[in-house]
């Protein structure tokens, strides 16, 4: 049996062995061997074995490891990645990122050929009145002649499309017998439910397969290593190999359980 990693940068993990002042957006091991060259000397350390939650986890349960996961990915990705996955003899994990990333079919440029070729792009949903970073769209639809109909409630949204993407997964797994294991790679406010709606979804959620659902932010993956200093640095708040190594050990007492 092997175990299979889903998620978005918190599973596809990176190299860096300790806390680096100043390093930025180090979420993955450059594939550039002048690039990864020129960070091992400038920093000296040794980035040629990169690590994750996963691939400790797997280690640790005696299993083959495998992962499909992307950086920025969404949770919609992952759902869909899931889907066309082959899953015979295979233990699931799945680390849930943020809700307000989204995915868009796009092509590359305009075509006059029909098949044009398409990718899914990642994108972030924010509200009317937000400040846009790249990848940023806002979500303003319901202006009628000047006069505003509606708000978007944005994070109510995100938080109930969140859980059924939950359901909708851990019923899948169900019908085909495959066992599986998830958490909060990134916080949703599941906590905190902000519509009776969100509520009543997440108490069909199976907690028994899922590491401390309605957690706070310090059950996330990302506030547990802020939260114990197992950061790359003070510019990038993902896990360091450390990091990685010690949410595996967080999860590992449920993951024999599931197993």
């Amino acid at each position: 049996m092997k175990l299979t990693h889903f998620g978005c940068s918190f599973a596809v993990g990176n190299a860096i062995p300790r806390y680096i002042p100043g390093l930025k957006s180090s979420a993955f091991v450059p594939r550039r061997k002048k690039e990864r060259m020129a960070l091992e000397q400038k920093y000296n350390i040794d980035l040629s074995r990169p690590t994750n939650c996963g691939r400790v986890l797997a280690l640790r349960l005696n299993l083959a490891y495998k992962m499909i996961a992307e950086n920025g990915a969404s949770n919609e990705r992952i759902v869909r990645t899931v889907l066309h996955a082959n899953l015979k003899d295979t233990f699931v994990l799945i680390g849930f990122t943020s809700h307000n990333r989204r995915e868009g079919l796009t092509t590359a440029r305009e075509n006059k050929y029909a098949n044009r070729a398409t990718r899914w792009q990642t994108w972030k949903m924010v509200g009317p009145k937000d400040d846009t970073l790249y990848k940023d769209v806002r979500f303003d639809p319901w202006v009628n002649k000047g006069e505003r109909e509606f708000w978007p409630a944005i994070e109510e949204e995100g938080q109930i499309r969140t859980v059924i993407q939950i359901l909708y997964l851990q019923n899948y797994f169900k019908a085909n017998n495959i066992p599986f294991f998830m958490y909060n790679a990134l916080y949703n406010g599941f906590d905190n439910p902000l519509t009776i709606e969100c509520e009543q979804l997440l108490a069909k959620v199976d907690t028994t397969k899922y590491f401390k659902l309605q957690g706070n932010f310090s059950d996330t993956q990302h506030g547990f290593c802020l939260k114990n200093k197992l950061t790359v640095s003070d510019l990038d708040d993902h896990p360091r190999m450390e990091g990685h190594t010690a949410w595996a050990g967080e999860l590992l007492p449920m993951a024999k359980k599931i197993l």
